[in-house]
């Protein structure tokens, strides 16, 4: 996707639509993020534009974990249920000593801790590999029906005081 000369902004783009499986990163913050926990464990996020449902985000989150163990050649791995938060972004920036408002960049986040074992004893475990490939999967067909994503978006509004 070209921005050039369209003049998109940053809240444009994290706002416009659902979130896709994709790394977050400093310009881009909706997507999924990997981290280590003091345990062995990993903390797994998923952000999404307010029109991206929790259930979306619960997905791109298993499938990063999944994802994650299969390129760490793990075989199996087990998830605590989801957290669900909400991340507000600043409506107000400072410029040379002058206040201005900004769009906010608000944020629904679902996060997780993963465990990885290669045994497969826990009966809870799933295959990295197949639930890797079966949640990326149902996210690149998945469409979220505007019904859904609007109800998504007065959630975020409403918990971030916007309405």
């Amino acid at each position: 996707m070209s921005l050039a000369g369209c003049g998109a902004s940053l809240g444009d783009l994290t706002t416009a639509s659902v979130t896709n499986y994709q790394q977050a990163n400093l310009f881009a913050p909706a997507g999924y993020n990997i981290s280590a926990n003091g345990d062995g464990s990993i903390h797994v996020t998923a952000a999404g534009s307010p029109g991206t449902p929790t259930d979306r985000l619960t997905k791109i989150a298993m499938a990063a974990a999944a994802d994650y163990g299969n390129e760490q050649h793990q075989k199996t791995f087990t998830a605590t249920p989801p957290q669900t938060s909400f991340k507000c972004g600043k409506t107000k920036a400072v410029d040379k000593g002058k206040e201005f408002a900004i769009k906010p960049i608000d944020l629904r986040v679902v996060s997780i801790d993963v465990t990885y074992g290669r045994d497969g004893i826990a009966p809870a475990a799933r295959n990295s590999r197949e639930t890797a490939e079966q949640l990326k999967s149902e996210l690149t067909s998945d469409k979220v029906p505007p019904d859904v994503q609007a109800a998504a978006t007065q959630e975020v509004a409403q918990q971030c005081g916007r309405t």
